[in-house]
């Protein structure tokens, strides 16, 4: 598969998983393109926004920060995060992301189902 740039679709999203603000995002995988991910997509989020904590039961998410900083949420621990972290969050946890900067935080987000074997 080969996927280029001018292919891709930009979106406005408001109230990420019942977060405060907008963002912008970018979905380069959908479910069934590659095995076992969900989706792969990139998000900007403007200054003030959020994407809510909300609960992964029977997925994996992985956020890379690409640019920005702001606050990480992890099973309810919260920590700075700024361009080349990353966090996941388990089968069975929680997260969420707040941009709490005066500019626009960028993440490559990496869902996945969890893994029955491990």
């Amino acid at each position: 598969m080969i996927r280029r740039r001018s292919e891709l679709v930009e979106e406005t999203k408001v109230g990420i998983r019942g977060g405060l603000g907008s963002g912008r995002g970018v979905e380069f995988l959908k479910a069934g393109e590659m095995a076992g991910v969900l989706s792969v997509g990139r998000t900007t989020l403007e200054p003030g926004a959020t994407i809510g904590e909300h609960a992964h039961p029977n997925t994996e998410d992985l956020y890379l920060i690409l640019e920005g900083r702001g606050t990480g949420i992890l099973d309810g621990e919260r920590f700075p995060v700024a361009e080349g972290d990353l966090f996941l969050v388990k089968a069975g946890g929680t997260h969420g992301l707040i941009n709490d900067s005066d500019a626009p935080l960028t993440f490559l987000g990496l869902l996945t189902r969890k893994d029955e074997t491990a």
